[in-house]
């Protein structure tokens, strides 16, 4: 899989090994088991958890903008799967700056 995590300034070591353990999902269809065994593992609650999250954004480095060639941003990892069958995706920037000209899944 090609994931790539930025991580903001903000992020200590403890920060990014979460987020590193969030990202490896195995894709296996329990996205939610996955989000409470971190929980317990790291001792945290699901608000801390997603505030942490937000220290990082997800990209896939393989999925691109089909017009300006933007790593596709993730929200959650359930979502991988279903983005990689796409047979073509254009980003929300050039979507708007088309004037709905591009459409998702083209």
């Amino acid at each position: 899989m090609s994931l790539k995590l930025i991580f903001s300034a903000n992020a200590d070591q403890s920060d990014i090994q979460l987020c590193e353990d969030y990202w490896a999902y195995e894709h296996d269809g329990r996205y939610v088991e996955h989000v409470k065994i971190l929980c317990r593992q790291y001792h945290i609650d699901y608000h801390i958890l997603f505030g942490v999250l937000a220290e990082c954004q997800a990209y896939l480095d393989d999925v691109h903008c089909q017009y300006c060639g933007r790593p596709y941003q993730l929200d959650v990892p359930a979502d991988i799967p279903y983005i990689r069958k796409q047979s073509s995706w254009f980003c929300e920037s050039c979507i708007s700056f088309s004037g709905g000209q591009l459409t998702v899944g083209r």
